[in-house]
């Protein structure tokens, strides 16, 4: 009776040694995947950054120059325009919000200081020349902003 025990207990110490190399296994492998989806999220991040963000920067070009047009553009101008939009938008491209918010060197070009009378409008955006723009959490080009200085008197 105690051999079939011994055998009994060899095979269980041997599913369990089989059980734990395969765990340890399983763990390095899911490393090794998450370690490539990292390194493929990194190459297509530079990817966008490397060649597609100079594309960007000039279909952005164009809806500047639209949009300095006084008048108001042509219904079909107005129509590529939010297309244009929309495309950009589904590529990760959007607006730097800035109008309002404390002026931040990483994100806005400070084009013009314009003095206030107000300390708590000091370094704040207070109008925009040209909006800004980020590619997923990278920035495509900063806003350019003109920004309120309070220079104390006395």
């Amino acid at each position: 009776m105690t051999e079939p025990l011994i055998v009994l207990a060899e095979e269980v110490a041997g599913l369990r040694d089989l059980f734990q190399r395969r765990l340890l296994e399983d763990r390095g492998r899911q490393q090794l995947y998450d370690r490539l989806y990292q390194e493929l999220e990194f190459g297509r991040k530079n990817l966008v950054l490397q060649f597609l963000a100079p594309v960007y920067r000039e279909l952005l070009l164009i809806l500047d120059r639209v949009g300095a047009v006084d008048a108001a553009p042509e219904p079909a101008v107005a129509s590529m325009v939010d297309e244009l939009t929309e495309v950009l938008a589904r590529r990760g491209v959007r607006p730097i919000e800035a109008l309002g918010l404390a002026f931040d060197p990483r994100w806005h070009e400070a084009v013009e200081q314009v003095p206030v009378e107000d300390p708590k409008h000091h370094d704040l955006v207070l109008a925009e020349r040209r909006r800004g723009y980020l590619v997923d959490d990278a920035l495509l080009r900063p806003a350019q902003v003109l920004v309120g200085r309070y220079a104390h008197d006395g």
